[in-house]
């Protein structure tokens, strides 16, 4: 009798251990780390240890390959469905039929990295990522011009451009509309398009917002020789090399970042990623630049991309064991309540998941920060989220390599200044081998 009670409390006792791999700079290390702690504290039988991993990739498929991955990790976005579809993530739908959690299916609907034609769930999007347009306000006073606005269907391109050139000036002062202006002695820059209009995550919702894009919705065909896309690609080019209002990509590579750029007043406004606001916000405070935030500009339909790794959960790892299974979806949806990483949102680093955080006050008042998020900040990018379309690493197929083409060939057009018609049909005929559809549909 005495020996069974002995067994029974060893059973009871037993602690199980989870590993959690993820990358992020030091602050998101912190707030994870203490994140971890906190739920260990609250479950005393599950024991998360974190693990803050460098050169991500290359590391997590090492161990994914040696048949020893982390329980839970952040999936790089362009191998998450496609490690999904080889069987390696468990697919959460199960886990969700059982315990729909209120937090887990109460997510930003474009956050959700379905596969199997939809049918199976390899994860959930951890944090969210706009991308919108920063601005300093003090070059918009000193040129008294007024700031862009804050609704996403006052925000055209033709007035995007248009600000651009009333804030771009040579050394002698002069706009490029201006008789005698000198474009190669520009002083200050109207703009700078993030990543050099070589990167999807600021081209993808220029071309969408023409009716472009990289490849058709459902997967099958190119787009990226299409016209709406070309002219889309040959406005972004006007802007820098025609119109002169936006530094080029070879410049702008000196910068530390664009944010840099942005607080030296070389540069007026900037088109760029959530996660800038962070360094916008900390820069302001040291240096005293006065920046706002506006929606992108659109070319005909109001868009805006919206990024998020996924968090997923390996079988290699749970090993069919349903007690580990089960603490790791503890686990999995703690970590993915905002209230649990408040203090990295609250940085301006990441933006939350969870829908009611952008449509119910008590909740938008947990994550906004008057000392990093400026003014404008809730009419311009909270109320966004209407407006955020996934981009196609959340369901297209072969979606890294069809990227590397896209950013190999659009250095061809914003670096090397060729032809963009030629290029972008070169680029099409490079893609449309790997073209196989969606993960989703």
């Amino acid at each position: 009798m005495i020996v069974m009670l002995i067994f029974t409390i060893l059973v009871s006792a037993k602690v199980i251990e989870l590993k959690f791999a993820f990358w992020g700079d030091e602050l998101e290390a912190k707030i994870v780390t203490q994140a971890c702690e906190k739920f260990n504290q609250l479950h005393p039988n599950i024991k998360v240890i974190p693990m803050h991993i460098p050169q991500y990739l290359e590391k997590l498929s090492a161990m994914i390959a040696s048949g020893e991955p982390p329980h839970l990790a952040y999936l790089v976005e362009s191998r998450a469905l496609g490690w999904a579809a080889q069987g390696i993530l468990v697919d959460l739908n199960e886990l969700l039929q059982k315990d729909p959690d209120p937090i887990i299916v109460n997510k930003l609907p474009q956050l959700y990295w379905k596969f199997d034609g939809g049918k199976k769930l390899a994860g959930v999007s951890f944090a969210a990522e706009f991308m919108i347009t920063y601005y300093n306000k003090d070059l918009f006073d000193k040129a008294k011009v007024p700031y862009p606005p804050t609704k996403p269907e006052e925000w055209t391109w033709d007035k995007f451009v248009e600000t651009a050139k009333k804030l771009t000036f040579d050394n002698k002062g002069r706009r490029p509309t201006d008789p005698g202006f000198d474009p190669k002695n520009i002083v200050q820059y109207g703009a700078a398009i993030g990543g050099g209009g070589t990167s999807p995550w600021v081209l993808y919702p220029l071309l969408w917002s023409n009716g472009g894009d990289i490849v058709s919705e459902d997967g099958k065909q190119v787009m990226l020789d299409s016209p709406a896309t070309i002219e889309a690609i040959q406005k972004i080019y006007n802007l820098i090399y025609k119109d002169y209002a936006a530094i080029a990509p070879a410049a702008a590579d000196a910068f530390p970042s664009l944010n840099v750029a942005l607080q030296t007043g070389q540069v007026a406004m900037v088109l760029d990623g959530q996660w800038a606001m962070q360094e916008a916000a900390q820069i302001a405070k040291e240096e005293g630049m006065r920046f706002g935030v506006a929606p992108l500009p659109y070319m005909k339909t109001p868009v805006t991309g919206v990024e998020g790794a996924p968090i997923g959960i390996f079988k290699d790892a749970v090993k069919n064991d349903p007690e580990v299974l089960q603490a790791a979806w503890e686990f999995y949806k703690f970590i993915q309540n905002p209230d649990q990483v408040a203090e990295v949102v609250r940085s301006g680093l990441w933006q939350p998941t969870t829908l009611d955080w952008y449509t119910k006050e008590e909740y938008i008042n947990k994550w906004l920060n008057p000392q990093v998020h400026p003014k404008e900040y809730k009419d311009a990018v909270v109320n966004y989220y209407k407006y955020a379309k996934p981009y196609p690493n959340a369901y297209l197929k072969n979606v890294a390599e069809i990227n590397t083409i896209v950013v190999q060939e659009m250095s061809r057009i914003f670096y090397g200044q060729e032809d963009i018609a030629k290029v972008c049909k070169e680029a099409a005929e490079k893609i449309r081998p790997l073209l196989a559809g969606r993960y989703d549909k």
